[in-house]
């Protein structure tokens, strides 16, 4: 067998959910041959691979940390984290686990396409799903670092070894461009992709995927657009009328199942829970507690007890306060005893984790309302999202807490009268977001809401982190670039202080 320079050699290996990939050379006839390998390129573990690498990485830089930084949970003996410590960040797995197979997968299909490949795709299928979840994955580094690689990201082979940092106005703009393409690519009647493994192939739920995730970005950028017809607005409003629709019902939520067997398992399985607690303020708030010393740990308007505290929680225990080392946690007069921890069902090898769900999209559709930027109701989406948000806990979790939603959404709709819808909206998403740090995180630093206090104990100088810093190999070994990258935060230090641009 003659090996051709360049083609992409692939282990599939545990059900095509991991592998490994790198260039062949021609060393001549059947040198060497590995029986074993497969020597034809597997387009549909590619796929399959950056998806669950995107969904199982548990390192603070991938997961925790903005869990933390959104004070859901609490440390308990390592506390340099949710203290705001000023380590580096990493982005090394984003970019060459993910985005490169997405990257090989365009390009392969954008190319002539052989029979084996649209066994696994179509052309149109293939590159439509490839592009709406890199842009889900650019949309989380851009919001994590601010400025970063994208138009020549991952083009080594084309000689780019220091890659410029786009600007994050014109990554924002790019994806959102992109998740329009890829929506409009996907067609029903082709060869569904085999290697989805977020959506088993349905296409149809990838196009309301790539809109709910329109509205979200477009959201995002409203400190930077806010007017009724400013960009952030249209493409709010035009991804809302799309015809393929937005994610509406639990059934079309986006979630990760996770497989013991291919050795994709929930992030924080690998997490030891002795050393988290739920946060106090966490606790506190969806109890809504109002009165006693306990009451200063509630940073929403809510004052009406809220049942998904029981699907959140272990047991019924108060929670931790949030952001203290251990001796200053001691001469506060707190303790770590008998503290309420992530209950189990959000931390097995196979517990789900969402990516979209229709409360969040709701809950954004109820914002945009609230801005003047839809005609849309803005009460009834906030009690529509909150009712979700239960339904949804419910169908994941085997849960039993929807009978209580119209009680608690009631409530809620009445605060939004007192004090402010907006100020509601953007607290339901903190609870609505619950672990799903990136993204509550990124709507923490844009709203203000809820009004979470810095730690206690901060290593920063007393400022909840706004961004991470970017990896300590771009500093080394992409100088020029990374300096320029720098020089666009707020102040212009590469901290985790600092703002990124649509924060500014």
């Amino acid at each position: 067998m003659k090996l051709n320079k360049n083609k992409i050699l692939l282990l599939s290996v545990l059900s095509a959910l991991t592998f490994s990939s790198c260039a062949n050379e021609n060393f001549g006839d059947d040198y060497n041959e590995n029986t074993y390998g497969i020597y034809d390129s597997d387009y549909k573990s590619l796929m399959a691979g950056a998806i669950a690498q995107f969904s199982l990485r548990g390192g603070q830089n991938f997961y925790m940390k903005p869990v933390l930084y959104s004070q859901y949970q609490s440390q308990v003996i390592y506390t340099s984290e949710s203290q705001y410590s000023t380590e580096a960040g990493q982005w090394d797995w984003y970019y060459a686990r993910g985005l490169n197979s997405l990257d090989a997968i365009i390009k392969a299909y954008s190319g002539d396409v052989t029979n084996a490949m649209t066994a696994q795709g179509s052309k149109n299928n293939m590159i439509g799903v490839s592009k709406i979840f890199r842009a889900i994955m650019y949309k989380r580094l851009t919001d994590t670092y601010g400025d970063i690689p994208y138009s020549e990201a991952n083009k080594v082979n084309d000689g780019i070894k220091a890659p410029k940092f786009d600007k994050q106005e014109e990554v924002y703009k790019s994806l959102i461009a992109e998740l329009k393409q890829g929506r409009d690519l996907l067609v029903n009647s082709e060869t569904l992709p085999v290697g989805d493994i977020l959506y088993s192939g349905n296409v149809t739920r990838w196009r309301k995927l790539a809109n709910s995730v329109i509205l979200q970005a477009s959201l995002q950028l409203s400190k930077k657009y806010p007017g009724a017809t400013d960009y952030a607005a249209t493409e709010f409003k035009a991804a809302l009328a799309n015809p393929a629709g937005v994610i509406e019902v639990v059934a079309d939520e986006a979630w990760y199942t996770y497989n013991i067997d291919a050795a994709v398992t929930n992030p924080l399985y690998a997490f030891r829970a002795a050393d988290y607690r739920l946060s106090a303020q966490l606790v506190e708030s969806l109890k809504g507690t109002s009165t006693g010393a306990d009451a200063a740990f509630n940073v929403t308007s809510n004052h009406t007890n809220d049942t998904r505290k029981n699907v959140f929680a272990s047991n019924t225990n108060p929670g931790l306060p949030y952001g203290y080392n251990a001796g200053d946690l001691a001469t506060a007069g707190y303790s770590t005893a008998a503290k309420a921890q992530l209950a189990t069902r959000f931390r097995g090898q196979t517990s789900p984790m969402n990516l979209m769900t229709a409360s969040y999209t709701f809950l954004n559709r109820a914002e945009a309302a609230a801005r003047g930027w839809t005609s849309e109701n803005a009460t009834a989406l906030l009690s529509q999202g909150i009712t979700l948000s239960y339904q949804s806990l419910d169908a994941k979790y085997a849960t039993a807490v929807s009978a209580n939603a119209a009680v608690y959404a009631a409530a809620r709709v009445a605060d939004a009268a007192t004090f402010g819808i907006q100020r509601v909206i953007g607290e339901e998403k903190w609870v609505t977001l619950f672990n799903n740090g990136f993204d509550s995180w990124a709507e923490w630093r844009r709203t203000g809401y809820p009004n979470l206090k810095p730690a206690p104990s901060s290593l920063n100088g007393g400022t909840i982190p706004r961004r991470i810093p970017y990896p300590r190999t771009e500093q080394i070994y992409n100088a020029t670039n990374y300096g320029a990258a720098v020089g666009t935060l707020l102040p212009a230090t590469d901290l985790n202080t600092s703002k990124v641009w649509w924060d500014q």
